[in-house]
């Protein structure tokens, strides 16, 4: 993996500081996910510097490690170019090629795409001490094999819930039946006039997540119902109910 050039290292006279932010960085992608089919040979991936100066990108992947680096990245994708720069308010592709063995052929894989926005250091400080912050996106792979037939589109309808009282509180089991990861913006159970917000993120495919949420206030009448929303594969919401009988 390529690591930054010298010149730019040896320029942070205090320190880096790196800051997993998405929100605060200018250079962003025009998507937000990667679905990289099985049978692609490359996926184009379009990035923008909305900052009027320009920016050095440096692009790895990982398999699951939010504190991943270049210089450890264990993603099975090689991004090409993997340090490029982008001029101000203009956009930038680089290529991902996936470069791993064979994966489940009945369900998506899943990855993560780091791309890390590196500013230019000041012309009018040269020569004093100055700070280097770098800013760090990361953004999911969905690696989805041309086996799977059904509808990505359809994954709320393979969406089911369980409820179960414990001690202090519910326990939610979240259950994905469907071969695509859902990921979730928000599910609200309904009991009643109550409604209690369940934490949950992702599923993975063909699998389950059991949820514990802690409030004794709430009482569980049947049926209930469990309102959420799920992330398809263009960054857009839809809402789906589920009945709890």
């Amino acid at each position: 993996m390529s690591i930054l050039p010298l010149s730019v290292r040896l320029s942070v006279l205090i320190s880096l500081l790196i800051i997993v932010f998405p929100s605060s960085a200018s250079v962003v992608m025009t998507n937000t996910r990667v679905i990289y089919p099985s049978d692609a040979k490359e996926r184009s991936v379009q990035l923008k510097n909305n900052d009027s100066f320009p920016n050095v990108v440096q692009v790895w992947t990982d398999i699951n490690n939010s504190e991943s680096t270049p210089e450890n990245a264990d993603g099975p994708f090689l991004a090409l170019p993997a340090i490029f720069r982008i001029e101000p308010n203009r956009g930038q592709l680089f290529r991902l090629i996936y470069s791993g063995g064979e994966l489940p052929k009945d369900r998506e894989s899943l990855f993560y795409l780091n791309f890390l926005q590196i500013p230019p250091l000041s012309k009018d400080n040269a020569g004093e001490n100055q700070m280097l912050v770098m800013l760090k996106n990361r953004v999911k792979i969905f690696y989805r094999p041309v086996e799977i037939k059904s509808n990505p589109e359809n994954v709320g309808r393979e969406i089911s819930f369980n409820v179960n009282k414990i001690n202090g509180g519910i326990e939610v089991d979240v259950i994905n039946k469907s071969p695509f990861y859902a990921s979730f913006v928000d599910v609200k159970l309904i009991s009643g006039n109550q409604e209690l917000k369940v934490p949950v993120d992702m599923v993975e495919p063909k699998g389950n997540k059991l949820i514990k949420v802690y409030n004794q206030q709430f009482v569980s009448i049947h049926p209930m119902k469990v309102k959420f929303t799920i992330v398809n594969d263009f960054g857009g919401f839809i809402k789906y109910e589920y009945e709890i009988k």
